[in-house]
């Protein structure tokens, strides 16, 4: 989102690289636009910095570069103010208007913009002061984020669910109750919610934690730029910006669509719809692979069955399941034995990916037998670990227990990126979570990038990664002290 000072700066920019091979300095862009200082420009600068529009070299009066040419840019308008809360007023008309990237929006669509006042949609990554991106239109889907005009003069942004006899625009807080649109009540759609942009989610610095600006989908960005961020958005929108073979290992570990439930998000949706949603998520994850890397995707053995039946089998014959063991005190059914396991696909782009058997080996068990002996007078670290792992789930009596429903135990983590990387190459945990897995990348001198739509997630990773520990508030285990160290 660009001011119109911004947009020209910007075009300027762009042009006197154009003509002259080389970008104009601070006191000429301060003389061409009469502003009153040099460091009025500098504002400016950092502003297009921040947004994503420009690149910045440090030390270089001359130092910069337009991420996204002037041409790929388009105004929109931004009609007001909707509430993410109580319905206020009907929307505001406004002459306003902001500069979007014409790769952000769809073709042949209507597309306006407004302001969100209010926190009911803040499990859904939609917080107050966000401008969001809505396309016109006046039908829904179940599960659409709409704007909605209620008794004829009051806007809200809520999720849509058409039921029986009514209509229910549910919040993602549970600090608000669902509004509920009996029959004969006043109701028209607005438009549904197309794209988010981020003003303000976390402490951290902001081109830290929001998603960056979405480019040409022919015009990739370098996987330098993303490296060591966390995005609060969604996944799908970073893995299509990522160049092709980019990424050295990726871990996924997506919601398992058993109805488990997030904050007040629900996840069940129909099994065919998550097995596609499931199938592209691979799809896009095996592009940004490099050639030798390795891909790791945990969730239930069913679903994993069906992503290996129906896509990776047939495109990436070199794929392998390992399960994970776990102890448990549950039991869901006196009918069956207890499920104490998950699937994880391992899957390589061909037989020659990378893998590092010695920081990984085990103690042989039989050390006395000679061929063992042989074996380790020859140099052997050890016998490569069994396709299954056996490490205990992170309970919430633990000290390192968040208040994340469902987190991985570092000590798997550790073994998959120990398995697959050295020193230096990028590893992609697709889904931050409570950033368990970022924080042992970074612990063992990996690059890394994830995503997570929950900004209070995006806090604990904060917690994580600037301070070392994280606060009793985002955490479920012993409390003794103010503080815990997440790691040693």
């Amino acid at each position: 989102m660009l001011t119109k000072k911004q947009k020209k700066i910007l075009e300027y920019v762009d042009k006197q690289i154009s003509k002259k091979g080389i970008a104009p300095t601070h006191r000429e862009i301060a003389v061409k636009f009469r502003l009153s200082s040099v460091a009025t420009v500098h504002e400016h600068l950092q502003a297009l910095q921040k947004k994503g529009y420009l690149n910045k070299h440090r030390g270089q009066a001359r130092g910069m570069e337009p991420r996204i040419h002037i041409d790929k840019l388009v105004y929109i308008p931004l009609l007001g103010t909707i509430a993410a809360g109580e319905p206020i007023e009907v929307i505001e008309r406004s002459r306003e208007t902001i500069a979007i990237p014409k790769s952000r929006l769809p073709s042949s669509s209507e597309v306006y913009a407004l302001r969100v006042q209010g926190d009911s949609m803040i499990d859904e990554g939609v917080n107050d002061g966000d401008t969001i991106l809505i396309n016109r239109q006046n039908t829904a889907e179940n599960g659409d984020r709409v704007v909605a005009l209620v008794n004829g003069n009051e806007a809200t942004l809520k999720t849509f669910y058409k039921e029986k006899g009514q209509i229910r625009l549910q919040p993602a807080n549970k600090n608000y109750k669902p509004i509920i649109i009996k029959s004969g009540q006043q109701f028209a759609l607005q438009g549904v919610l197309l794209d988010i942009l981020r003003t303000n989610e976390t402490g951290q610095s902001l081109q830290d934690f929001v998603l960056p600006v979405k480019k040409d989908t022919k015009q990739k960005g370098k996987i330098s730029d993303y490296l060591n961020k966390v995005y609060n958005g969604d996944v799908m929108h970073v893995l299509k910006d990522l160049p092709d073979n980019s990424v050295d290992m990726i871990f996924g570990d997506p919601d398992y669509n058993v109805g488990i439930k997030y904050g007040e998000n629900n996840y069940t949706k129909k099994f065919e719809d998550y097995i596609n949603w499931y199938i592209e998520l691979a799809r896009e994850s095996m592009r940004v692979l490099k050639d030798n890397g390795n891909l790791f995707m945990l969730n239930y053995p069913q679903q994993n069955a069906h992503l290996r039946v129906k896509y990776l089998d047939v495109h990436f014959p070199n794929t392998h399941e390992y399960v994970w063991v776990y102890n448990t005190n549950v039991g869901h059914t006196p009918k069956r034995f207890t499920t104490a396991h998950r699937s994880i696909l391992h899957v390589r782009k061909n037989a020659d990916n990378k893998f590092f058997k010695d920081d990984v080996a085990l103690p042989y068990k039989n050390p006395t037998d000679r061929r063992i002996q042989q074996n380790l007078a020859n140099g052997s670290k050890g016998r490569m670990p069994y396709s299954w792992f056996e490490f205990n789930l992170v309970k919430n009596v633990s000290r390192e227990k968040t208040e994340h429903a469902c987190q991985i135990p570092q000590k798997l983590t550790e073994l998959l990126i120990r398995a697959s990387t050295k020193e230096g190459d990028v590893v992609f945990p697709l889904f931050g979570g409570s950033g368990a897995e970022v924080e042992v990348a970074r612990k063992l001198k990996r690059n890394f990038l994830t995503a997570e739509l929950n900004p209070r997630y995006c806090k604990i990773i904060e917690d994580r990664l600037k301070k070392g520990y994280i606060d009793n508030e985002y955490r479920l285990g012993p409390r003794g002290k103010r503080k815990v160290m997440t790691t040693g």
